[in-house]
């Protein structure tokens, strides 16, 4: 292994009085090349100046196929600057995603943003098939594991074995630019979730209403977190501003008014280049100001002259935060606020009565306090024993759970914890511990303007996530993919499933 090497971007986050600056790399498709020499460039300059901390690299960002992050990190390394490597699920599964963070353990590439990603796009001969194994609280909860030299369990490849610690530094990703509360509040919700799984830093997702920011900022304190919270300033070409305004880019929202600036802007002689880095500046600045642990800057074709200029001048902008702010803040009209009663979307309630009698039924059969759980119970263990009557059993809950839920039988339902939808059928990233941050105006990420977002749904018909408190939330572990085309029913009432714990304490 090699030897490691000083880790500014973990010392200089930890510092309450140091402001972290990270950068982001985009290698894409390809092993070398002239982009390939122009990253290397800039991340020499970077390790000269001393102000950028880290630079983080992109696991095939947009769903397209990329060089990995590992083997651009292990250059950036070479060279005396930290790295921090996105780390995607998409198209890993849980094995995969484990046999990384070995390697990444291996070279000393510690540093690690755990993030789902966008849904895989065409590759080689087509689309390419998704696989979200794991979701990011999963993933992170894995990571926790590997922190705390956990054994593996017996069953495991090579028996009971110790593995050493694993000291990764891992953070998470959040987005408080939603436009609707179902959106929003789901989105604190799963970040409370990710730091009750180990995130150990927050980057938020790239914006421009500086509201949404100082609403992040103030939710984290809410909750007497000490999380360090990096917020994320990206600046945009025109073609790139045009892109991201159509909704083009998952998750992120570029208002009209803000695209008439670039727009204006972009007929100077330079195309706006200084105007775009100037807003910037003001941006980091009050960022600062406001409280923020640091700020991940990206952009398009950016040199390094030209983010130097942007830390030159944000340094000037420090303490003139409300000045600033009529040339910083771009809101989406119509947005609702967590702190803002009178921005509140009138709560749908169309399908509330379904909703309802689906609980109502569910309490009665799968709740120790129902009328019929005894019963149902006493059924599941008849059935359980005799292999034609667990034919017939699966095969009436396969009919009745197809017709009503859309069921796939994955053999672990979690219909309760998602008001009674089913995220194997209805949401295309299977996200069971709530939604990815691709979503645009409560629309899905691989279906903008078809298909509401599925966790938008369940919002809308019944469940009702809590945001205000992180005690008590837990991750939902990732299916145990032997049980599929199984019995759900089975499985939960033999404790195979994910309530397996709550069983055992039941039988206790």
């Amino acid at each position: 292994m090699p030897l490691p090497i000083p880790d500014s971007f973990h010392e200089s986050l930890l510092k309450n009085d140091e402001f972290t600056i990270t950068y982001e790399l985009v290698p894409g498709r390809g092993s070398g090349g002239k982009r390939l020499e122009r990253i290397l460039q800039l991340a020499e300059e970077a390790k000269k100046d001393g102000r950028i901390k880290a630079l983080s690299i992109t696991d095939n960002p947009g769903g397209h196929p990329a060089l990995s992050p590992t083997s651009l990190g292990l250059d950036i390394q070479a060279m005396g600057i930290s790295p921090l490597l996105h780390f995607s699920l998409k198209d890993k599964n849980r094995n995969m995603a484990e046999s990384q963070l070995f390697e990444c353990h291996r070279h000393n590439l510690l540093n690690l943003l755990v993030l789902g990603g966008d849904y895989p796009r065409y590759g080689f001969h087509g689309q390419a098939m998704p696989v979200f194994d794991l979701d990011s609280t999963q993933l992170l909860s894995l990571i926790e594991h590997l922190r705390h030299h956990s054994p593996l369990k017996k069953g495991a490849s090579g028996r009971i074995m110790e593995l050493p610690s694993m000291n990764f530094f891992s953070g998470c990703v959040v987005s408080p630019f939603k436009t609707m509360e179902s959106e929003q509040v789901w989105q604190y919700v799963k970040l409370l979730t990710k730091i009750r799984c180990g995130a150990q830093f927050v980057i938020s997702q790239l914006g421009f209403d500086m509201e949404k920011y100082e609403e992040l900022l103030r939710f984290v304190r809410d909750q007497k977190l000490s999380i360090p919270l990096i917020a994320n300033v990206f600046v945009p070409t025109l073609s790139v501003a045009k892109i991201m305004n159509s909704r083009r880019v998952p998750g992120v929202i570029l208002p009209d008014r803000l695209l008439q600036c670039i727009q204006e802007e972009a007929k100077e002689a330079d195309r706006g280049e200084e105007a775009r880095l100037l807003r910037a500046a003001k941006m980091v600045a009050a960022l600062r100001d406001m409280g923020y642990a640091g700020v991940h800057l990206g952009g398009n074709n950016l040199n390094f002259g030209s983010i130097s200029f942007l830390l030159d001048n944000a340094e000037a902008f420090t303490g003139k935060r409300q000045e600033l702010r009529e040339d910083i803040h771009f809101p989406e009209p119509s947005t609702w606020y967590l702190y803002d009663d009178c921005s509140q979307e009138p709560r749908k309630r169309n399908l509330a009565i379904l909703f309802a009698a689906n609980d109502l039924v569910h309490k009665q059969f799968f709740c120790k306090e129902g009328c019929f759980f005894s019963l149902a119970e006493k059924i599941s263990n008849i059935a359980e024993r005799n292999p034609s009557l667990r034919r017939f059993y699966t095969f009436f809950e396969h009919l009745i759970k197809k017709i009503l839920f859309r069921c796939r039988m994955c053999g672990d339902c979690t219909l309760a914890e998602s008001s009674y939808l089913c995220p194997q059928s209805g949401c295309p990233k299977r996200m069971i511990n709530g939604p990815c941050g691709g979503s645009s105006n409560g629309f899905c990420e691989v279906y903008p303007e078809e298909r509401l977002c599925f966790w938008v749904r369940a919002y809308q018909r019944g469940i009702e996530p809590d945001c205000n408190h992180i005690n008590g939330l837990e991750s939902i572990p990732p299916k145990d993919w032997s049980l599929n085309t199984t019995s759900s029913w089975l499985n939960f009432f033999s404790g195979r499933d994910h309530c397996r714990l709550k069983n055992k304490e039941r039988r206790s």
